[in-house]
């Protein structure tokens, strides 16, 4: 993992031990995390166990980031702007480019991205978001699971020696949890070799995924995903639960996502599509969610 990001990297027993335990231990005292709306149940709870300093700015909106950095980092010796690459509820991704950019304005802002949705998807080798933007070396912290893409145990988080160092003592989620079995690091060492070549299948992914959302925005409304999460929304729990039985009796694994997940109106099924969908499939599923529509 070292080698593919040319960055230090620390292993984790779970995506969401690596973000508690990252997030809380980079919570200073003199710090200020500001994090997307929509980032993750395990990264607010790292803000709330780190007791930090934090605020929210809204979804994807970087002039609210930017204006929240404009009147802050006087104020702060660090400010950790903390996004998903791809967001697991809605699909959408979030400008690296332009985060990057903004990043690299001011001397004390780091950026943190979690690519559990786009580790072993996206990018020419599988690296995420972060390798098909280019943006790889201008992230400080990069966390990435191995339990989604690689069908394996664990994940990590890819940084630099000062930051690595820094939470090998204070992450508290890492230091005090028993490491991974080395059986499921020979798996997950083995699975990414595999997806580094992998290139053909990310790119039916990425196509599968554009035909279901282009067509679905006709079907079901404003679909606001580029990726291979897609959401079927529903607009209450009882409505989900049943689209998602009626896709069942169809042979579609596909579970209703309810509040308090997300907010009341916005239920919905996600369907999340895997390497080995083909065009005729995509097509047959749209056919049979307009029959259960």
């Amino acid at each position: 993992m070292s080698s593919l990001y040319s960055k230090e990297v620390l292993l984790y027993n779970s995506g969401y031990h690596a973000n508690t335990g990252t997030v809380s231990a980079i919570a200073g005292n003199d710090s200020l995390i500001i994090a997307d709306k929509l980032v993750h149940a395990s990264i607010i709870d790292g803000l709330i166990l780190g007791k930090t300093n934090f605020k929210r700015f809204k979804h994807n909106d970087l002039s609210h980031l930017l204006k929240l950095i404009e009147d802050n980092f006087n104020k702060y010796e660090d400010i950790f702007v903390i996004v998903e690459s791809i967001y697991s509820m809605d699909g959408d991704i979030c400008d690296l480019k332009k985060l990057t950019e903004i990043k690299k304005q001011y001397p004390n802002v780091f950026l943190y991205v979690d690519e559990a949705h786009g580790f072993g998807v996206r990018g020419n080798r599988g690296l995420g978001l972060c390798e098909e933007t280019g943006t790889i070396n201008d992230i400080d912290i990069i966390v990435g699971t191995l339990g989604k893409a690689i069908a394996s145990y664990g994940a990590f988080v890819a940084t630099n020696e000062t930051f690595k160092n820094y939470l090998i003592n204070k992450s508290r989620s890492f230091i005090f949890s028993t490491a991974i079995p080395p059986i499921s690091c020979k798996w997950s060492k083995f699975v990414i070799e595999k997806m580094i070549g992998m290139t053909k299948e990310r790119q039916n992914l990425l196509k599968v995924s554009e035909i279901l959302n282009s067509n679905l925005e006709e079907i079901n409304g404003n679909i606001r995903s580029n990726s291979q999460i897609v959401p079927l929304m529903a607009g209450s729990n009882d409505r989900a639960i049943g689209i998602s039985n009626r896709l069942k009796e169809k042979g579609y694994l596909s579970l209703p996502i309810r509040k308090p997940t997300v907010p009341e109106g916005l239920e919905r099924v996600r369907l999340s599509i895997n390497a080995t969908f083909t065009e005729e499939m995509a097509y047959k599923l749209l056919s049979d969610i307009k029959q259960i529509l």
